[in-house]
């Protein structure tokens, strides 16, 4: 198999959508969090922003190919993994 650069753009660009999924994760998490532990304006803000996280991931998720949301799943199994 020869990897062409239309191969390699379209490989850099998946990379870049989970890079970005992942990015969004630690986002909402981050939110959940403040909005757990806080009564300050990082809660508000962290409540107002939340849905517009979900929404950017939603929306990232259904632009994703097979192999993309594979490759999302397994680094979330990772990064949701409690330490051993």
């Amino acid at each position: 198999m020869s990897i062409t650069r239309s191969d390699v753009g379209t490989t850099t660009q998946a990379s870049a959508r989970v890079a970005r999924a992942l990015e969004i994760h630690r986002s909402v998490v981050a939110c959940h969090e403040h909005i757990a532990h806080g009564s300050g304006v990082h809660s508000l803000t962290a409540a107002l922003m939340l849905p517009c996280y979900k929404a950017e991931f939603r929306t990232l998720a259904l632009a994703m190919t097979s192999q993309e949301e594979r490759e999302l799943r397994y680094a979330l199994d990772s990064v949701c993994e409690p330490a051993a």
